[in-house]
């Protein structure tokens, strides 16, 4: 079962997904990374134990996103 996530939780997954989209308009190394951070935010974040899935999900994506980025 799924708790309701906290607002500044939200709001991260919000950039994220904004931050995604403009990677697929002008990709760069620089956003790639900023990306990462976000990720890394939402990883660490207390409300990423509410769902077991998105910690997955983030896990497969930082994997990614660190490639693209050069970490």
């Amino acid at each position: 079962m799924c708790l309701k996530a906290s607002t500044e939780f939200l709001q991260l997954e919000s950039w994220l997904t904004i931050l995604i989209t403009t990677y697929k308009d002008s990709p760069s190394i620089g956003l790639a990374k900023t990306i990462s951070y976000y990720l890394s935010r939402l990883l660490h974040h207390d409300d990423i134990n509410f769902c077991g899935f998105k910690r997955c999900d983030y896990l497969v994506m930082q994997k990614y996103w660190c490639w693209q980025a050069r970490c």
